[in-house]
C-alpha cells in the first residue's frame, strides 16, 4: 500500500494485489462514464486508498472541485463515511447534486453488501432508487497471516426498468468480479453483462470491451505475470 507521503495510484494498488487490472480498468471506465461507486469492507485505509486512486484517475476535469459545479460534469465524492448512524438523506441530496454524467463516489462503513444495502435503506432510499447506485467494492483482508487488503467482491446494483407497458421490472445485482483463494486469484464476471454496462456508459459494447482492455493493460504494466486474472469464468453468477 501506499505510505501516507504517498498519494495512492491504481497502477500501485494493482501491484500490491488490491484489486486486478482487469477489475481497476472495469471500475475506471465505469466511473468516468458517471456510474455511482460505493466503497466498503473491513479497512478504512485500504477502502479509501481505492477511492482516492479512482477519483485521481479521472481526467482533472471530472473530478471533485468545490469551486465547481456539477454540471460542469465533475464528480460528485460524499463526504466522509456513511454508515447506520449517518444523518438520514446524506446519500440523496448527494445523488440530487449529480447531473448528466458527473456520477457519484461514497465510502460506506459496512462489511459487506448486504450491510451496503442496509446503509442505502437506512440513509431513506427506496429499493428502485437504490438501484442505480452502480458498483459497490467490497475489501477484506487476506486469509493468511498478516495479509494486505484486498477487493474481495465487485457489484453491480442493475438499474429498475421498466417494460413496454410501463411496469417495472427489477433485476438482481450482478457480481463483476471475486476473489478465489484456491486459484489465488480474481474471478471475472463482468462480461455476462458488459452491453448493459456499455449502454449505462452510452458506449458501444465492443468500444467498452476495448477501452476496459486497454487500460487494464496500462494498470498490468510490465510487471504483469498471469495472475492478474483469470479471464471469462464459464457461469458468471448473478446476485
Amino acid at each position: 500500500m501506499a505510505s501516507p507521503a504517498q498519494a495512492p495510484t491504481l497502477p500501485g494498488l494493482v501491484a500490491a494485489r488490491l484489486l486486478d487490472a482487469q477489475l481497476a480498468g472495469l471500475v475506471w471506465v465505469l466511473l468516468e462514464g458517471g456510474v455511482p461507486l460505493l466503497v466498503a469492507g473491513s479497512d478504512a485505509a485500504a477502502e479509501t486508498s481505492l477511492l482516492d486512486a479512482l477519483v485521481a484517475a479521472l481526467p482533472p476535469d471530472r473530478r471533485p472541485d468545490a469551486a465547481e459545479p456539477a454540471a460542469a460534469g465533475r464528480l460528485v465524492r460524499v463526504a466522509g463515511t456513511l454508515d447506520p448512524t449517518t444523518m438520514p438523506g446524506v446519500l440523496r441530496a448527494a445523488l440530487g447534486a449529480t447531473t448528466g454524467r458527473s456520477g457519484l463516489a461514497a465510502l460506506i462503513a459496512a462489511p459487506d453488501m448486504a450491510g451496503v444495502l442496509d446503509v442505502l435503506e437506512r440513509q431513506g432510499l427506496t429499493d428502485d432508487e437504490s438501484s442505480f447506485l452502480g458498483v459497490i467494492l467490497v475489501v477484506d483482508r487476506r486469509a493468511e497471516a498478516g495479509g494486505a487488503p484486498r477487493v474481495t467482491s465487485a457489484h453491480y446494483l442493475r438499474p429498475v426498468v421498466r417494460d413496454a407497458g410501463g411496469h417495472p421490472r427489477r433485476r438482481r445485482p450482478a457480481i463483476l468480479a471475486t476473489w478465489e483463494p484456491d486459484g489465488d486469484r480474481w474471478e471475472d464476471f463482468a462480461w455476462g453483462i458488459g452491453p448493459d454496462l456499455a449502454e449505462r456508459c452510452r458506449m458501444r459494447a465492443g468500444d467498452f470491451e476495448t477501452e476496459r482492455e486497454r487500460r487494464a493493460e496500462v494498470l498490468a504494466g510490465p510487471a504483469h505475470d498471469g495472475h492478474a486474472h483469470s479471464g471469462h469464468a464459464h457461469d458468471g453468477p448473478v446476485g
